[in-house]
């Protein structure tokens, strides 16, 4: 009976591989087409690909309830992902029966000692824990990186004001070539500006699907000036100065932090070595009588 189960586990676990691997190999050649002829192939990123399938994946209602609601949905826009709640929720609840099906066949195959027992349990735990801390982690990253470039596009934005071009000329030429996570997003936001959206809509959006709370600041601060009518450089300049003094403020709390991280390794991974190295000669030879 255990034999015929096991059989059962693999043949179920080869198939999940099997379409894990497909999925994989279909990205990898997209991204390869793209990077040797740019502009003929559309690039599609691996949440796209198996959104259309996950739509039919039914899951359960509290599921559905916890994990398919407007703030997930609104984490998984800052989070730069292309999937809905729907199909996070169905993502979620795959990867929890995958990690079933995986941890019931390494304790079959290593017939449920200490160390199957350990992994299967971590397995788990990284299935229902994994994608909600990655989330958060792709968030504050994207807010970071966002944050770190905002005074730099800041400065380059109100040398084309100063220079008497007008709000959405200067935008344009200071987002066709700015690097990084900021350019891409402030790229697709004049994108929506060409497709006829008014300029206003497009910050929005931009400041409704990024986390940054500086951008938001930004975004409100060109919004009022626009229904006001009054001048926008000024206001540019305090925002510049007032991010570069706040970024100078976390590097300066960052590196007080530091003392106080190194410890840990300090006193759990070189502390228990240097006590080895220097009290273990001394307690062999008291022990061994030499």
């Amino acid at each position: 009976m255990n034999k015929a189960l096991t059989i059962v586990v693999s043949i179920i676990v080869a198939v999940v591989m099997a379409i894990l691997a497909y999925a994989l190999m279909q990205y990898f050649t997209v991204e390869f087409f793209q990077r040797r002829r740019p502009g003929r192939i559309k690039k599609t990123s691996i949440a796209a690909q198996i959104e259309p399938y996950l739509r039919f994946l039914p899951i359960p209602r509290w599921i559905q309830k916890r994990w398919a609601h407007e703030e997930c949905a609104r984490q998984l826009r800052h989070a730069g992902i292309t999937l809905n709640a729907r199909g996070y929720a169905s993502f979620r609840w795959m990867l929890i029966w995958l990690a079933i099906v995986l941890s019931m066949w390494l304790l079959l195959a290593r017939r449920v000692d200490l160390v199957s027992t350990f992994l299967s349990l971590l397995i788990f735990i990284i299935a229902i824990a994994g994608p909600g801390i990655w989330l958060t982690l792709q968030t504050e990253r994207r807010k970071f990186e966002i944050e770190l470039s905002l005074p730099d596009f800041l400065d380059h934005l109100a040398l084309g004001l100063e220079a008497g071009l007008g709000f959405e000329i200067a935008l344009r030429r200071t987002a066709a070539n700015f690097p990084g996570l900021l350019g891409d997003e402030l790229r697709r936001a004049i994108r929506k500006i060409d497709r006829g959206h008014t300029t206003s809509e497009s910050l929005a959006e931009l400041a409704e699907r990024n986390p940054s709370n500086d951008l938001r600041a930004f975004i409100a601060a060109v919004r009022q000036a626009e229904k006001l009518g009054t001048s926008l450089v000024k206001s540019l300049r305090v925002q510049t100065n007032v991010l570069r003094a706040r970024r100078r403020r976390r590097a300066q709390e960052a590196s007080r932090r530091l003392p106080i991280i190194i410890v840990f390794p300090l006193v759990f991974c070189f502390l228990p070595a240097l006590m080895i190295i220097y009290i273990a000669p001394p307690l062999l030879h008291l022990f061994l009588g030499r």
